[in-house]
């Protein structure tokens, strides 16, 4: 798995002013998911990148839930 530079993640969202709106982090996940695909990485690959974008601004979030949310900000529906 390839790890993504603290630098890149900014902090999580609880230690954000935005903390609980996803105005945090949406923009980051959306741009690891975006730029990933734009590369040719296949989508699966992707979301879990950005799964895992959105799970490092919000450790407290089960992966499921995480998944979902994520899907429905990179695709416009929920992943099943």
């Amino acid at each position: 798995m390839t790890r993504i530079p603290k630098e890149f993640l900014g902090p999580p969202c609880a230690d954000h002013p935005a903390a609980g709106s996803g105005d945090c982090c949406r923009s980051a996940v959306t741009r690891a998911y975006r730029e990933m695909r734009s590369r040719g990485v296949p989508d699966s690959h992707c979301m879990d990148a950005a799964v895992a974008v959105y799970q490092w601004h919000h450790p407290e979030a089960m992966a499921p839930s995480a998944a979902d949310i994520v899907g429905m900000w990179v695709t416009g529906a929920a992943r099943h």
